[in-house]
């Protein structure tokens, strides 16, 4: 990091140190606490098999975080406050050019810390309840508004709301990460709502809410997304031994209380009765029926035991009789699998079936660390580009379930950059796959119109998002590379199907191409622009049609998110 990013950092720690809620010294216990906490995760983390290193996303986050710590409080007494007041006093407000796309984090914000490096806001999740609709967002701003303005624990995650069915937003600032000095909200942000007062918002979390831990933490809204409670856990396991990562969580609409939580175990504690003595990564889902005050114990979903195996990624969706499903990805030592299962209140889940075999897309490239990542053209991660979305029309389609993922079968050139086994890099499509019972899948059809050329280069399109609405219409949005030959440019496409997917209408969202800019923000991975987007439509089936937020490198530099509807 720049001498000069330090000064900014530092003199804002200065500047919170002096107000009286703090110690008066960089040695105060709020300070103590959370060093003490980034640090012990840093010692776990370390222990974990490299295969499992490269699909863990959220703690990334707090090994940088920690590194960063250290010295902040190590080179604070050196900055005078005049550098507090350089930094804290450009408020101009940032035009936003017009097009089909809605700004929603405020632009304002992001040279608020350094004019040097860049501030990361992706990774997208949307509600919407009639004309009420919440954003959240990983938000690196976050996580230092938290650290130098908040008076409890520290946040890496952003929220905005719209009463207008996403056409104006308002940027809430951080997540609310409650008083515990040693809470860190991680991010990996899923929103939902039971009506236009009633929202949810489930995210990674480590720390103490309850007791040292790693877990999920859950939040409530009762204005409309407005104001945010305190964060409950809804899962937390002791983090010596384990890491909880990519959590997602539904509503069942015939019993708006109860709400499911799905996430990946990674497990180094070997008293797994799943996989005895050895490494774990298993599916798990909770249950609360009190609308998200208290959850249950864990019910296994899938187990991937040792270190060459692991799942990832899982996505739950609940059907309008309450029915539930889940799919993930499963990593095994010589394939990839789409798996699937189901069950019912109460009951225990069917066992799984593989929906479809994908082909990883991009290159696997080594990394410093001795794990590998899945990479696309510009050199930025593609780890989990899957969806799920279940059909509640109460119409002839009730019931159907959809999947979609990003998927290189079509297209591969020879890659002689990468340690891959066959040298190869793929090119993704968007693939689509239907089910009518839950247990049976369509062959998988493509969703982008356009196909990749015989010869030459190929073109990128990845991390689908995917929704239903009341009319039964289903929809998916992805990233998209057809239009720049070189592969570089992405842009944003969305595609509607009123016949569950037989067919699709596509379009292009507006002023959305911009270059896969990364590695310019000192509190992200280098190669992190986000890992999916989310796309929803009206939960109360009042209305039709789609909203979804999404990344865009406003200026060509800076990563933003906009929404659009349709």
């Amino acid at each position: 990091m720049s001498t000069r990013l330090y000064k900014i950092f530092c003199a804002i720690l200065l500047s919170v140190l002096a107000v009286p809620a703090y110690a008066q010294s960089p040695d105060s216990a709020r300070m103590k606490t959370i060093q003490t906490e980034l640090n012990t995760i840093a010692v776990s983390y370390d222990k974990l098999p490299a295969k499992h290193k490269s699909l863990l996303d959220g703690y990334g986050r707090v090994l940088r975080l920690s590194e960063i710590i250290n010295r902040l409080t190590a080179q604070s007494a050196h900055v005078s406050q005049a550098d507090v007041q350089a930094v804290l006093q450009d408020d101009a407000a940032i035009p936003e050019a017009a097009g089909v796309a809605t700004a929603v984090n405020d632009r304002r914000t992001d040279q608020q810390f350094s004019g040097f490096e860049g501030i990361t806001q992706s990774e997208t999740s949307t509600a919407l309840c009639g004309n009420q609709a919440a954003v959240g967002f990983n938000d690196s701003g976050s996580e230092l508004q938290s650290l130098f303005f908040g008076t409890g624990g520290l946040s890496f995650s952003g929220a905005a709301v719209s009463s207008d069915r996403g056409k104006t937003f308002h940027d809430l600032g951080f997540m609310n990460p409650g008083p515990n000095f040693s809470t860190f909200l991680l991010g990996d942000p899923v929103l939902s709502c039971s009506d236009a007062n009633t929202f949810y918002y489930s995210q990674l979390v480590t720390g103490s809410i309850s007791f040292t831990s790693t877990g999920v933490a859950f939040s409530r809204s009762t204005d409309g997304g407005n104001t945010w409670s305190d964060p409950v856990t809804a899962i937390a396991k002791d983090d010596s031994t384990h890491f909880i990562d990519k959590s997602w969580h539904a509503i069942d609409p015939s019993k708006p209380s109860r709400i499911y939580v799905s996430y990946t175990d990674f497990d180094t504690s070997g008293t797994s009765a799943g996989c005895p003595n050895q490494a774990r990564v298993g599916i798990e889902v909770v249950v609360s029926t009190d609308g998200g005050q208290t959850f249950g114990s864990p019910i296994v979903i899938d187990d991937a035991c040792g270190s060459d195996s692991a799942v990832q990624a899982s996505h739950v969706a609940v059907t309008s009789h309450g029915k539930v499903y889940v799919a993930w990805e499963r990593f095994n030592p010589t394939n990839t699998e789409l798996r699937f299962t189901s069950f019912v209140p109460g009951g225990k889940p069917a066992p799984s079936v593989v929906v479809d075999q994908i082909v990883p897309g991009g290159a696997v490239i080594e990394e410093f660390n001795t794990s590998v990542a899945l990479l696309l053209q510009g050199e930025f991660r593609d780890l989990v580009g899957i969806d799920l979305a279940v059909d509640r029309s109460h119409g002839p389609t009730d019931g159907n379930v959809y999947v979609v993922w990003d998927d290189g079968r079509n297209k591969s050139v020879p890659e002689f950059f990468s340690i891959f086994s066959d040298g190869t890099y793929n090119f993704t499509d968007v693939l689509f796959s239907r089910s009518t019972d839950g247990r049976h899948f369509s062959a998988a059809a493509q969703v982008n119109s356009d196909r990749q050329p015989t010869v030459g280069s190929g073109h990128d399109h990845f991390q689908p998002a995917l929704a239903v609405d009341s009319s039964g219409s289903v929809a998916a949005c992805w990233y998209d590379r057809r239009n720049d030959h070189e592969n570089f440019q992405i842009e944003r496409f969305c595609a509607s199907s009123g016949n569950a997917g037989q067919q699709w209408a596509e379009h292009r969202v507006g002023s959305t191409q911009f270059a896969p800019l990364h590695g310019v923000d000192d509190l992200t991975n280098p190669n992190y622009m986000g890992d999916y987007d989310g796309l929803t439509s009206d939960f109360t089936g009042a209305t039709r049609g789609f909203l979804g937020a999404f990344q865009v490198l406003t200026s060509g530099l800076n990563p933003d998110v906009k929404a659009h509807s349709f």
